[in-house]
């Protein structure tokens, strides 16, 4: 995953994009605070444009009783595997469990730096009216929000135009490389003077070998492979005195929480485990799993 693809993830968006809300109102109901953020949709959006429909997912996780986590996994050609980060949040007030799901998939896509810039955007104070029960922003404050906005993005990432990518990025083909003239002639060969001459066979520069061979001072060896694994551990943190809770990603980018022993050798954040046994136990707070046995194999 190159520096091209996070910088895509992380462009700016049009105004026309953003949604917006407002935080706090005065006494009066008369003026609001407003902040700026990003739907769900337009995150997906983003998303399929940078990097294709079939090289992203997510997948959800119960955290507590009352939250949600997220994780949102782009596949990386360069090391073959599925790279998911994480984030959760609450479930909200108002349609709880839909709220929960909707605010840590925003917060996941923000770890891979979509929309990560509206934290800098300080909230913008416009005129309000009351319509019933709900507060609204006046229709005749969009101008002022629009400048308030563009005038952000631009001290932010500077003078850049803010538009959505609209097609997956593709890596440019490799340069042809030059032509040199035959080396081992002592004359050089003189211009052609009319189409009819014939021009001296070229000889084409010689390739380095292929990245998958290492030369050595005893010759040339196979460079090695990657690890076999069945799980890599995405995080860990202590879970009272004698346990351990790991965070584990699987070679197709499913993610796995289970409980282990703490001072377990070789546990550490990016090892890579095989031979991983779960038994499936219930305590106080319902049901988890426990690592009964492993294999660290890098």
């Amino acid at each position: 995953m190159n520096q091209e693809i996070l910088n895509k993830l992380s462009a700016p968006f049009p105004f026309e994009d953003v949604a917006v809300k407002i935080q706090v109102t005065t006494k009066e109901k008369d003026k609001g605070m407003v902040v700026f953020y990003l739907d769900s949709r337009t995150i997906q959006k983003r998303l399929d444009e940078v990097l294709g429909h079939f090289n992203w997912k997510n997948q959800y996780l119960t955290w507590k009783d009352n939250a949600q986590l997220c994780g949102i996994a782009i596949y990386n050609q360069e090391r073959n595997e599925w790279i998911p980060k994480f984030d959760g949040a609450e479930c909200s007030d108002i349609e709880p469990i839909r709220g929960g799901l909707s605010d840590s998939f925003k917060r996941a896509a923000c770890m891979w730096g979509i929309g990560r810039y509206m934290y800098e955007i300080e909230g913008v104070w416009v005129e309000v009216e009351q319509r019933g029960k709900g507060t609204y922003i006046k229709s005749n404050q969009q101008d002022k929000l629009k400048f308030a906005y563009d005038t952000a993005v631009k001290r932010i990432f500077g003078a850049v135009t803010t538009q959505q990518p609209n097609v997956p990025m593709q890596q440019p083909p490799a340069p042809t490389p030059p032509v040199q003239p035959n080396q081992s002639d002592t004359k050089p060969t003189p211009a052609p003077q009319n189409t009819n001459t014939k021009q001296q066979p070229n000889t084409p520069v010689p390739q380095p070998p292929p990245p998958s061979v290492k030369q050595t001072q005893s010759g040339i060896k196979p460079a090695p492979a990657p690890p076999v694994f069945d799980f890599k551990i995405q995080s860990m943190k202590s879970s009272g005195k004698s346990s351990q809770l790991l965070v584990l990603c699987d070679r197709e980018g499913e993610i796995k929480s289970a409980y282990i022993k703490a001072g377990e050798k070789g546990i550490a954040v990016g090892a890579h485990l095989q031979n991983v046994k779960f038994e499936e136990r219930t305590g106080a707070y319902g049901k988890y799993s426990l690592i009964t046995g492993f294999k660290v194999v890098a």
